[in-house]
Order: structure tokens, then sequence, then C-alpha cells
């Protein structure tokens, strides 16, 4: 969805893709969009002498306008009533079972299936259990879009500012999406860490876990990166000084070179901060991105409002987590549970 919307702004004619990375032209584009929605929203009126609630008022009304709240319509609160439901019946369920048979609690029959069993109440005594609402409802892919663009940009600022609360309750909803696209390598991941966070870990772990969510390599505010990223960066150190060896490699040296590299670099450091070592530069300079932005943020508004701006390819669009099943993902959860009880 974030490559097809961006190949709508006529993207030659404002970046050059071979001289900008993919990543900052994936960022120009979402601020580009938040951008020109909060210009919309200020035009109706929004003004205050304080930075802060200006901030807080613009984003409210940008909010409301795209309906991107979770209210008691949206679909993250259909999920969250369907798997309650859902798990309110299983629960009833598994009340009467008899070490590895199920026994009807009004006539007495067993039943080893859990499938035949629920069929037994539903025709027999006329159960009526909770049937997962699958209709899937139209929405405005802007409004969509811009969603997870305020879920993009936040979560990398929460990462760069080593806001781990912010991280976890992010990664909610990045489940939810990963659970809609099929993601399963990040499902479970994300999967993972809110279950350490919340449930696994006690209170003091989990402040620990989210503390320490991202490192600082650079020094300086903003300057984090998430820890994964920080694993990369060393296991590619590893793999440079383990080159040098050329066929005199062995596992021996590697372990070395694992339990040396971080100690050798602090001793290069202090040496380097001892002597005032000039230290090369090994980023590159900021560019400056507000041409392209302000570019893209033009060529929307001649679209007019950005909640009424409707692409043509996007007329069947569908919500992603309006095509979640909610009894394939409590069935999803129910096996990442006994999974845990096996490894724990």
């Amino acid at each position: 969805m974030l490559e097809n919307l961006t190949t709508k702004l006529n993207t030659l004619l404002i970046v050059n893709y071979l001289c900008r990375p993919h990543q900052q032209f994936l960022e120009d584009v979402t601020d580009s969009y938040i951008v020109a929605a909060c210009l919309d929203v200020m035009e109706e009126g929004c003004s205050n002498k304080n930075n802060i609630e200006f901030v807080e008022k613009i984003s409210q009304k940008v909010m409301d306008c795209f309906n991107l709240g979770v209210t008691e319509n949206s679909s993250i609160s259909r999920i969250r009533n369907d798997l309650e439901a859902i798990h309110a019946d299983e629960q009833k369920l598994f009340a009467m079972r008899v070490n590895d048979h199920y026994q009807c609690a009004l006539c007495g029959k067993c039943f080893t299936s859990l499938v035949w069993f629920k069929k037994h109440l539903t025709n027999k005594h006329h159960w009526k259990l909770h049937q997962a609402n699958t209709n899937e409802h139209c929405n405005n892919a802007v409004g969509q879009f811009l969603f997870m663009s305020l879920l993009f940009r936040d979560t990398c600022d929460s990462y760069k500012m080593c806001d781990g609360a912010r991280s976890v309750c992010n990664a909610h909803f990045e489940w939810l999406y990963d659970s809609a696209l099929k993601h399963s390598k990040y499902k479970i991941w994300l999967w993972r860490m809110i279950t350490y966070t919340l449930s696994i870990l006690g209170f003091r772990e989990s402040f620990e876990y989210k503390w320490n969510i991202s490192v600082n390599l650079n020094g300086g505010i903003r300057n984090n990166i998430p820890n994964d990223n920080a694993v990369e960066i060393q296991v590619n150190n590893i793999k440079r000084e383990l080159n040098t060896q050329g066929a005199n490699k062995s596992y021996e040296s590697a372990k070395q070179i694992c339990m040396t590299t971080q100690v050798i670099h602090a001793i290069k450091q202090n040496l380097m901060r001892t002597s005032r070592t000039a230290k090369s530069k090994s980023t590159r300079p900021e560019a400056d991105k507000s041409g392209d932005i302000m570019k893209m943020v033009e060529f929307l508004r001649q679209k007019g409002a950005i909640k009424n701006v409707c692409w043509n390819s996007f007329q069947n669009f569908r919500e992603p987590l309006s095509g979640i099943n909610a009894e394939e993902l409590h069935a999803w959860i129910g096996e990442q549970k006994r999974i845990a009880n096996m490894f724990m």
C-alpha cells in the first residue's frame, strides 16, 4: 500500500530515486501526508500561544477528522470484542473437559473431538457460540495510510528517544497489522516482545527491558538505535576482524574476537578521548528534505482536503485490520501459549 500510494506523486519530478535512499524517500512521503493533514485542520481555525497545547490540539483534530482513534466502531474494538467472546466460550467448553474427552453437562454424552462437541451443543441443546464478524468495511485508503504513517513515524521516534513504553504500545498495533498482512516472522517477534513486557517478566525486569530497548553509539539525544541493529553492527565488526585472518581463522580465533572486540573498541575510544584525537566522521550529513516535502504537499493540496483525496487505484480498498479472522487469531494465540508453557 505504501509503495502504491507513493507512485501517485509523480516521484520522478520530485525526487531523484537514484540518489535518495529508499527509506528516506518513504519518510518524506509519510511526512508530506502528515503535514498536509495538519495544514487542512489548521485552516479550519486552530491556534494557541502555547506550542505544546497547539500541537496537541492539531494532532487531536487530525485524529478526529480521519476517525483514527480506537472507537467502539473501529476494527480494533471489533477484534477485541470477538476475542473476548471466543475466549469466554472456550472457557465454558473446557469446564466440561474430563481427562482426554469432553462430557456434556446437559445429557452426559462424551466426545473426543472438540469440533463434534461444539456441533452437539449447537444442534442438540441450541447453544449459541459466538461467531466472529467477518464483514469487511470499505474505508478511505488515504486515512489508513495516514494512520500507518503516524504509527511509523512515532515508532521510529520512540526508538531514537529510547522510549520503551511508547515502542511497546505501538507494538500492539504493529502486531495487528502483521497478523492481517500475514507477516509471520514479525508477528511472532512482536508477540514475544509484548508478552515478555506484560506477562513473563516481573515489574522490575519489564521496566529494564523497556529502558534498554535501544542503545546510543554516538552520544547525544535522538541518536539511539534498536538493539537488534546494534547486534548487527557488532556481528559485522566480528566478521570483518575474522576475515583479516584469512585461512588461519578458526573457531577459537572467532571466539577470541567475540570476547575482545568490544574491549578493544572501548580502549581505543578511551585513548582517543585522553589524547584529544579528532574522530573521523563516519555518518552522512543530514540532507535538507524540506524542498521535497513541500513539493509533495503542494501536489496533494491540489487535490483538495486530504480526507477527501481518492485515488482511482484504491476504489475497492479494504481496511487491513478488517481482514483479520478473530477465530484464527484466537487459535494462534492459544498455540503460542502452549508453546510458551512447554519451554518455561
